[in-house]
């Protein structure tokens, strides 16, 4: 119970705090990254970079799971509507 516990405050800290240029790949293993000053939470709107394209993406996160030492973000963006999942290093 007390691992549990534990897991879910440092997994609120880390999806509380802003993001500083995280780094991790799309669903097509393209390299990513989360611009900084970004609040990575369940209903807000990002911008991310897309190192396949070189254009800046703003979207809206729609989900985040922690497995091991990644983190899954599943967004929608928002100019297209097409839904990615962003699989992004663990801090």
């Amino acid at each position: 119970m007390n691992r549990v516990a534990l897991v879910t405050m440092l997994a609120a800290l880390l999806f509380a705090s802003p993001v500083f240029a995280w780094d991790g790949t799309d669903e097509n293993g393209n390299s990513v990254t989360i611009e900084d000053g970004n609040l990575v939470r369940v209903g807000q709107s990002i911008t991310y970079h897309n190192d396949a394209d070189g254009n800046d993406h703003e979207a809206t996160i729609d989900a985040i799971n922690a497995d091991g030492g990644e983190v899954e973000i599943e967004l929608t963006d928002d100019d297209t509507g097409y839904s990615h999942t962003l699989t992004m290093e663990q801090k």
